[in-house]
């Protein structure tokens, strides 16, 4: 079978969401953006570990996959704020699936310990 133009688009599309899944800055950032954390002092005080470079990095990266806006303000001083826009809400819903998925691990293996242990 002769792969198909829809066929490499849709490869070329998952390619770039685990792109995004496997970077734990990447996740990371875009989960406080679902919280409404949107400037960039906050993003780093909330994410310890997050540097400025890899930040800006990665907001850029997901501003080209168009699930972050990037909103300039013309103050002094100057002002950024992020915003998910609806492609990047749709990821985050699944991202907390994901976190809620976790979480239901966790707690399992905690009730599995708790009965081995008696």
């Amino acid at each position: 079978m002769i792969p198909t133009s829809d066929d490499y688009r849709q490869q070329e599309a998952f390619h770039r969401l685990t792109d995004i899944l496997r970077c734990k800055w990447t996740v990371a950032v875009l989960d406080a953006l679902g919280r409404g954390i949107n400037r960039p002092g906050q993003l780093l005080r909330t994410l310890p570990g997050l540097t400025t470079k890899v930040l800006y990095e990665r907001v850029h990266k997901l501003e080209r996959y168009g699930l972050v806006e990037r909103r300039a303000y013309p103050e002094i001083p100057p002002r950024v704020e992020y915003e998910l826009t609806e492609r990047g809400q749709r990821l985050i819903q699944l991202i907390r699936q994901m976190r809620a998925f976790a979480q239901e691990w966790v707690d399992e293996a905690d009730e599995e310990a708790t009965l081995t242990e008696r």
